[in-house]
């Protein structure tokens, strides 16, 4: 069930209205008046959520194909564009190619609203948590900045003035401080009602994830503040692993005792570029799979890191590997009608692989007679992350035993029999992070807290290890050229060179 869809639409309903002057309304409330209802209230809230469609955006995948996971190589003509995802693959980028991490239209959308609650002059239900929802919101919006771009500007009010950088050490301690004041008017309840809601356990999940990148975003590490509150969660007893890692990525994945923030997608009413299969599948992959959509046969995951999985961990099914046979058992072929459609790990030249070369995306539920847009929900944050990130906190102040036992009780549900881990260093840890949330948003993030990101892997060169620019993103070149209050981040030319 999608539990926010009613209030965006409305919202959306109210925005788009018909503009005919001359229409005789029967019914109509003015803007100072709106906002006094729980309906009305509901629909103004809307909007704020509704950001949260546009987190897994071409950004977000363009940040996947800049680690180690993930690659979209050019095959021919297709996906060459000019070489862009080539250059990203090899931290080549500049601000005139960055993704759009600058995430202010949302962060306006979420103060309007602040605005015109505050305005309404209407009694709201619940005011405290209903306010302490949009600064969450806004919060999340700014720890992703804070990660992606570092030096962005603190706006906290609607206003059209042109704003300066404010330091990633002033934008953490505002995410920090953000989520401190209103953990405690949140929700604690974990129920249909609250699905995909901001409540306490996802503030207390953030401050974690805060905390747990605190030594890159500050330079000072916070691995104590990071496991008390993943021993909220933890000790809340609203979240366990699924037995099936799959579950998590089920269509309908809204049961899931593992997933702490979702964002509810849906085909038809909430869309962003969720679109994994669209643009990783080969064009004729929907022979076996019967999809609603042709495929675009790009994306596919970097050869290193498939063969770094074990074949007998259930988490190896997130690949579409081998040779594919339509549903009637019939040879896929690939464009030329003579060759087979079978699926190689290793790619010869990432510069001009060929059709069938790359494993391709598998991790989500595939829907018969789906669509591009997915109807699974994404899952932001997942209690195996939570134990996860403890281990990491634990392993990193030197109690290993601790966090070899939550590593290991990540791992067991994948393994028949059962594959625990003997030993745990660091190099095993981010391994492990990378098969439990590949393409989920988090490799580029852990190689940079881990000390990988400027390393090498397939097809990127040797780095120099003194360079490390491309530990952030610019800011978009456009924004710079429309704000001379804004300096651009070290390492990128102002003009986008």
């Amino acid at each position: 069930m999608k539990y926010i869809l009613s209030s965006i639409l409305a919202t959306v309903f109210i925005i788009s209205s018909c503009t005919n002057l001359d229409e005789e309304y029967h019914s109509y409330t003015p803007q100072s008046q709106f906002g006094k209802t729980s309906d009305e209230i509901a629909t103004l809230i809307g909007p704020a959520y509704g950001t949260m469609a546009h987190y897994v955006d071409n950004e977000f995948w363009m940040a996947e194909i800049s680690s180690d996971e993930y690659m979209i190589p050019a095959r021919g003509l297709d996906w060459l564009s000019g070489g862009i995802h080539l250059r990203y693959h090899t931290h080549e980028w500049s601000p005139n190619e960055t993704p759009n991490f600058w995430k202010f239209a949302h962060v306006v959308t979420i103060n309007k609203v602040i605005d015109m609650l505050e305005s309404s002059g209407a009694e709201i239900d619940d005011r405290d948590r209903v306010f302490a929802e949009l600064r969450g919101l806004r919060a999340f919006w700014y720890f992703v900045m804070l990660d992606n771009i570092g030096n962005v500007p603190i706006v906290t009010e609607f206003k059209s003035e042109l704003p300066k950088n404010n330091t990633r050490n002033e934008v953490y301690n505002f995410v920090e401080s953000e989520l401190l004041a209103i953990k405690d008017d949140l929700t604690a309840e974990k129920s249909a009602n609250t699905y995909t809601k901001f409540t306490k356990w996802v503030a207390y999940t953030l401050l974690a994830k805060l905390y747990l990148n605190a030594g890159v975003y500050t330079g000072t590490s916070q691995w104590d503040k990071c496991i008390e509150y993943c021993d909220y969660v933890i000790g809340s007893d609203n979240y366990s692993l699924e037995a099936n890692f799959f579950a998590n990525f089920a269509v309908n994945n809204e049961g899931s005792t593992e997933n702490i923030f979702s964002i509810p997608f849906d085909a038809n009413y909430f869309r962003s570029y969720f679109i994994p299969y669209q643009m990783s599948w080969h064009y004729n992959q929907r022979l076996k799979n019967p999809v609603q959509h042709e495929s675009w046969n790009g994306p596919c995951v970097v050869p290193g890191f498939v063969k770094s999985f074990d074949t007998d961990d259930a988490r190896y099914a997130s690949f579409l590997t081998g040779p594919q046979y339509a549903l009637d058992g019939s040879v896929i072929y690939i464009r030329d009608n003579t060759t087979p459609l079978d699926y190689t790990i290793d790619i010869v030249d990432y510069s001009n692989a060929t059709e069938n070369e790359g494993a391709r995306l598998f991790k989500w539920e595939v829907e018969n007679g789906g669509r591009n847009h997915l109807n699974n929900d994404f899952a932001v944050f997942r209690y195996s992350d939570i134990l996860l990130m403890k281990a990491e906190c634990l392993l990193r102040k030197g109690n290993t035993a601790l966090a070899l036992g939550l590593v290991n009780d990540v791992r067991k549900r994948n393994f028949d029999p059962e594959k625990p881990l003997a030993t745990l260093d660091l190099d095993i840890l981010l391994r492990e992070r990378g098969y439990e949330f590949a393409f989920e948003g988090w490799r580029r993030n852990d190689l940079i807290r881990f000390d990988k990101f400027g390393g090498t892997w397939d097809f990127k060169p040797n780095p120099d290890p003194a360079d490390k620019h491309t530990f952030i993103f610019p800011i978009p070149l456009s924004v710079i050229q429309n704000n001379p209050n804004l300096v651009q981040n070290p390492g990128y030319a102002a003009t986008g060179g």
